[in-house]
């Protein structure tokens, strides 16, 4: 009996990869049902988000009592006529329920778009589950071949082995990934900071990459600025450049044995290098896994930081025009994160969307280890910078949710903010001043500046709460000279950037905000100003450790602890100045300040936590368990952390209809999309996959990327004139002779409607609906695919706008060659 269950718990592991695992797809969310029948098919689009499709499950219902048999048929797109796999029901539909239908393993299925189609064969008929149209965002329900604005319900079954064949691949995807971020975004820095940081060997490894990732990111900005200056646009030279001269540094500077052998004693095992690497591990696990489903990055701020990515690379450096994908004039935005992401596409190869996914968890990781050297100069030991890790990379929402708001530059400004604040700290703690550390911390607080001008701020504050705290009388001269310097270098390399902004209006707007008195401060402003709920920012009881932990730190006399304590309080007055009576309110936004409040979470509680370890090696084991405990509960909680539904402007079925206006409209063909008014009704936002047309198919839209409020235009009162379009439409309506009129003055030949159909993060009365247009003889429906609707705008009745290719809508379903799928997918 013994040798019987040892022998079935050997076969457990055999058994449950036999049985398909059933995931993805859309549950039953609504009343309304389709029925199959002989001569009536039901079908749905969708995408295999795993390799090994084995099988689809869909929700069934008895309607009409028959011996007919329900056969699926999975194909390449619903005008697809060769089958890819078949399955027949093998039971009779007796009663609701989710009934399976099984098929052959599809090898390549991951990230394949598939149609599924359901037909009667015989007497009888079932009803069929469905659910709204925005439950699911990569496909539609299909009658008779003809999209529905609803869902099917149904779910995914993969075969387990090939689900791991495809896990494994995706391994090595990351570790590509991994060693390609050490080849940009490590090794510059680690090699200068090798070279010029005195004390450099006595870091920790934790340190060193702190450190080295935040100069890294730091020095390709300024690479690109300093080259344009003197008119150079080296392309591809700078990503390859500074790590092949970096590799170079690094190995004559090991050359000497000991050094070698000083590298290898810091890798030994230790019970803090152990935790070190396993919080590292889960905070890389995390990033990857959120973005293995994304085709392209969300919100709106990816758009824009898409397409400066993109000129960057077009123009192999720094640009003006904005042509071919908006008609902008000027750039005088900071360019640091795009800086990096270009890297990564000039040595990878990937799309511009994938590399800026790749690019924004990268970063993600990095700024969380960015706060590790920070914490320990404030909590004195390792631990201390491992407890930071976990908390602000683990227990935290922020900053892994921002990965939903697209807000890679304020991420990546808080890569090099530690850094350049670890620097700043250590010249000033010098003795004698430095020249090396100097122009280290110079090319910190330079490249901060050209990365996020917010974040620049939040550094600046930090000079006023060291002194107040840490210079005594007799240190004033010495300190006030040491800042001085600091200022006047970074400032001289961020000077000509600085001279070009006034080309814009980014300046100019800046100092308007700041000029603003308390009292006339609009009501908008200061609701958008608004602190809200702290919950949002960090969960309640990480808010109530950290209090307690500054007034235990301040109880103490830290004061380090106090001096990050008053830094980040000036950073919050500096957000409300109306506190004191004092103008300038929205130069810096509360909502900009509290997403960044992991910063001063994690550096304050791990410093302090960190004062309470026992020494002893049981205490240390225990310490370390329960690291691990939180460590694998935070991990759960952050790889779900990316939330499509409410942020992701792009679908697989705006890809496809992107594939086909390339192939379908002629190269000048404007188009009118789903816009909104957002920041105090000043400017339009998108909210669907219409947004990203002009850089996936290089044909202009009514709404520019939202950098046109801070840019000129080809015309002088261009802010204006974008506004004035939507407005009218809200006003008048799309089939007004004035709006129609106003189309045909602008170009406008076609009317997109997006998969989301205008309803991301936007819940007004004001969207293009497809009905209204179906119902106006001045559009002619020329594609439907999905939930996505193309119109053409006809000039007048009875004739059609030049240009136009007659394609029937329900012929082309492309696989679209929008979508990444090299390896880096």
């Amino acid at each position: 009996m013994r040798i019987r269950r040892l022998f079935l718990v050997a076969l457990l592991p055999a058994l449950i990869a036999c049985a398909p695992m059933v995931k993805d797809g859309q549950p039953l969310t609504a009343k309304t049902e389709f029925v199959v029948r002989a001569g009536q098919t039901i079908g749905q689009t969708f995408t295999a988000r795993d390799r090994g499709l084995n099988g689809v499950e869909i929700f069934l219902a008895p309607d009409a009592s028959g011996a007919g048999e329900i056969r699926l048929h999975l194909r390449a797109s619903p005008q697809a006529q060769t089958d890819l796999a078949t399955s027949t029901l093998a039971q009779v539909v007796r009663a609701p329920g989710w009934y399976r239908f099984a098929f052959a393993p599809q090898t390549d299925s991951r990230g394949r778009d598939y149609y599924m189609q359901l037909e009667m064969y015989g007497e009888g008929a079932s009803r069929v589950g469905s659910a709204l149209g925005e439950s699911y965002l990569d496909g539609a329900l299909y009658e008779n071949g003809v999209p529905r604005d609803a869902q099917l319900a149904f779910r995914m079954a993969y075969d387990p082995i090939e689900v791991a064949i495809g896990l494994a691949a995706m391994l090595v995807t990351w570790l590509q990934v991994i060693v390609v971020a050490i080849l940009l975004f490590v090794l510059p820095g680690w090699a200068l900071l090798a070279w010029f940081l005195p004390g450099w060997r006595a870091l920790a490894w934790g340190e060193r990459l702190g450190l080295a990732s935040g100069l890294s990111i730091a020095l390709y900005p300024l690479l690109i600025l300093w080259t344009a200056v003197f008119d150079l646009h080296l392309g591809a030279l700078y990503a390859w450049a500074p790590s092949i001269v970096a590799i170079g540094a690094l190995v004559w500077r090991l050359k000497k044995i000991n050094n070698w052998q000083l590298t290898i004693n810091n890798c030994q095992l230790s019970i803090e290098n152990f935790a070190f690497a396993f919080v590292v591990a889960l905070i890389i696990f995390t990033r990857f896994w959120a973005i293995r489903s994304l085709d392209v990055p969300m919100w709106g701020d990816s758009y824009h930081h898409t397409m400066i990515t993109q000129l960057l690379v077009d123009n192999g450096g720094l640009f003006d025009a904005w042509l071919p994908y908006a008609e902008l004039q000027t750039f005088t935005y900071h360019f640091g994160f795009h800086s990096a992401v270009a890297a990564f596409h000039w040595v990878t190869g990937a799309s511009m969307p994938r590399a800026v996914l790749w690019v924004g968890q990268i970063l993600n990781i990095l700024a969380v280890l960015a706060l590790y050297p920070l914490a320990v100069r404030v909590g004195g030991n390792r631990w201390a910078g491992i407890a930071a890790l976990l908390i602000a990379g683990l227990l935290a929402p922020m900053p892994m949710f921002y990965i939903n708001w697209g807000r890679y530059t304020q991420l990546a400004g808080q890569v090099i903010l530690p850094a350049a604040i670890l620097l700043a700290w250590m010249v000033l703690e010098a003795r004698a001043r430095d020249k090396w550390m100097l122009a280290l911390a110079w090319l910190a607080w330079g490249g901060l500046a050209l990365t996020h001008y917010r974040v620049l701020i939040f550094g600046i504050f930090f000079f006023p709460a060291y002194f107040l705290f840490q210079v005594r009388r007799e240190q004033i001269v010495a300190a006030v000279s040491k800042i001085s310097w600091m200022g006047v270098g970074g400032g001289v390399l961020f000077l000509p950037w600085f001279i070009h902004t006034f080309a814009g209006k980014i300046t100019a707007n800046f100092t308007r905000q700041l000029t603003t008195s308390a009292d006339a401060v609009s009501a908008w402003t200061q609701q958008y100003n608004s602190i809200g709920d702290l919950a949002n920012y960090l969960p309640m009881g990480v808010w109530l450790a950290l209090v307690l932990a500054l007034a235990w730190g301040l109880w103490r006399r830290e004061k380090a602890v106090a001096i990050f304590a008053l830094w980040w309080f000036f950073v919050l007055l500096a957000a409300n100045p109306r506190w004191l009576h004092l103008p300038g309110e929205g130069a810096l936004s509360n909502f900009a300040i509290f997403i960044a409040a992991y910063i001063v979470a994690g550096v304050v509680l791990g410093a302090v936590a960190s004062g309470f370890q026992v020494s002893g090696f049981r205490f240390q084991v225990a310490l370390v368990a329960v690291l691990i405990a939180l460590g694998l509960w935070g991990a759960r909680e952050r790889a779900v952390e990316v939330r499509a539904e409410p942020h992701a402007l792009m679908t697989r079925a705006d890809l496809r209809a992107a594939e086909w206006i390339q192939s379908n409209t002629p190269r000048d063909a404007r188009f009118l999309v789903n816009t909104f008014f957002a920041y105090g009704d000043s400017v339009i936002v998108g909210s669907d996959g219409g947004w990203w047309l002009p850089f996936l198919t290089r044909r202009q839209t009514n709404l520019p990327p939202l950098n046109y409020a801070s840019e000129n235009g080809a015309r002088p009162d261009h802010l204006r004139w974008i506004n004035a379009l939507p407005r009218m439409i809200q006003e008048k309506g799309i089939g007004d002779a004035n709006v129609m009129a106003e189309l045909q003055a602008r170009g406008i030949r076609y009317v997109y409607i997006g998969q989301r159909q205008g309803r991301v993060n936007y819940a007004g009365p004001h969207v293009l609906k497809p009905a209204e247009l179906t119902a106006n003889a001045r559009f002619q429906l020329v594609y439907q695919q999905d939930r996505v609707w193309v119109f053409e705008v006809i000039c007048s009745l009875g004739e059609r706008a030049a240009g136009y290719t007659e394609s029937p809508y329900l012929r082309v379903f492309p696989q679209s060659s929008l979508i990444d799928d090299s390896g880096w997918q």
